[in-house]
């Protein structure tokens, strides 16, 4: 394997195994003390938090990590995708098949009290589940002669690493939808589509499932593009105007309050890139500021440290320095129920 490209085979082996795919050593050359004397110039490798002592933690980087810009987009795409829930390191989780939510009582009266008898009992049919967040982290080994020891260096590598384990998770959530979801597949490029209506009648079908409606619609880039295509070849007046609306009017229109395009890319290969997500489109539930037992399809739970969320750490090596990243989060697929995707030709 050759380390800091994620290829589509180990992709494809993660992807029957989410625990896997969190594993940051999966991916990337684990480091070990002392061997960033064999490794070059920027490369970056996966971290664990034994591995470093307090007295290299980074305060100034810390808190620099907190305020600095995150011009791709990543931060705020996986908090819109799987809004993050705040836990221990050790947490207990239920799962959703939200039966007990809709039972209706109404045909054997289930819910009147007999005079000198009790209430019908109900309980919840959830099972709870026991997680823990990963520890997940990247090293860059820069060269002291490069300027590893110049503090705006290491501004610039701590902001790679950081989007580097966005991205990762980025990947993670979608894998979690894939293996869960119902797919059904669509023609927008040709003939004469209606890609909103397709989205709102799967959003329908989801909510039959799930009990209500998804809330939140994702496009894949190459997606978006054939939803665009569709609707400008129908010579109507409703297309045309359909095809310049932005990503949240058309997921109002399938009655979704958040809907986001994926313009992002990762390293499929030594020598090719891919998009995160391509010709498919997800609709799903997933619930701002939940919490641990909160309904939601997808969650990704996060474990702050005393310095965030994200932490820094400078090691200091014979003419090289050490810049690591680390945080703690797991995703879950909490419900299974409802998550649907459109494959899009």
């Amino acid at each position: 394997m050759k380390p800091n490209i994620l290829t589509a085979s180990i992709l494809a082996a993660c992807i029957g195994n989410i625990q896997t795919f969190n594993d940051q050593s999966q991916l990337y050359t684990p480091y070990t003390e002392g061997c960033a004397g064999t490794q070059q110039h920027g490369t970056v490798m996966a971290a664990n938090d034994a591995n470093f002592d307090a007295e290299h933690l980074s305060e100034p980087l810390s808190e620099y990590i907190v305020g600095a810009p995150e011009d791709e987009g990543l931060l705020e795409a996986i908090n819109a995708l799987a809004p993050s829930i705040p836990v221990g390191r050790s947490f207990t989780y239920r799962t959703h098949d939200t039966k007990e939510q809709f039972q209706s009582d109404s045909a054997d009266d289930g819910d009147i009290r007999e005079i000198g008898g009790d209430f019908a009992k109900v309980r919840r049919t959830g099972a709870p589940v026991d997680g823990r967040t990963d520890n997940k982290g990247l090293i860059m080994v820069l060269d002291n002669d490069q300027g590893g020891e110049d503090s705006g260096v290491q501004q610039r590598a701590v902001l790679t690493l950081r989007n580097r384990l966005l991205r990762s998770d980025l990947r993670r959530v979608m894998v979690a939808l894939d293996a869960n979801d119902t797919n059904d597949a669509k023609t927008w490029s040709s003939g004469t589509p209606d890609p909103d209506l397709d989205v709102l009648v799967a959003n329908d079908a989801g909510g039959d499932d799930r009990g209500v409606d998804g809330n939140i619609v994702v496009w894949g880039k190459s997606a978006w593009i054939k939803r665009m295509i569709g609707a400008r070849s129908l010579a109507t007046a409703g297309a045309f105007a359909s095809a310049g609306i932005s990503p949240m009017q058309a997921a109002a229109l399938a009655g979704c309050d958040r809907g986001i395009v994926l313009p992002f890319r990762y390293q499929s290969t030594a020598t090719a890139k891919a998009k995160v997500l391509g010709d498919a489109v997800f609709i799903y539930h997933a619930k701002q500021g939940a919490m641990a037992d909160d309904p939601s399809n997808i969650k990704r739970f996060v474990t702050n440290t005393p310095s965030g969320v994200f932490r820094v750490y400078i090691i200091s090596e014979l003419k090289r320095t050490l810049v690591c990243v680390e945080h703690y989060s797991r995703i879950v697929a909490a419900s299974t129920l409802g998550i649907r995707k459109l494959t899009i030709t």
